[in-house]
């Protein structure tokens, strides 16, 4: 198993989202991203996979404020 990164993308720049953690628990990312959908107002967003994701790596989570969180594995930390 490798390096999970917890991705942050805001709604007005998409195209450039940030790395707000690293570490190889994935389970520990999802917290980390319930607690930021809640400190952006959004209660109740759930983890899924994303669409058309043949493999199982990877979590989406998409808050009501248009921010978007995902779970990927840290290319080449394997």
């Amino acid at each position: 198993m490798g390096v999970f990164r917890l991705v942050l993308a805001h709604p007005a720049r998409p195209d450039a989202p940030r790395i707000v953690a690293e570490h190889l628990d994935p389970g520990l990312l999802k917290q980390r991203g319930y607690e930021i959908a809640r400190s952006l107002g959004d209660e109740s967003a759930l983890w899924a996979a994303p669409p058309g994701n043949g493999c199982s790596h990877g979590f989406a989570l998409h808050c009501r404020s248009g921010h978007a969180l995902s779970i990927v594995p840290h290319p080449g930390a394997d």
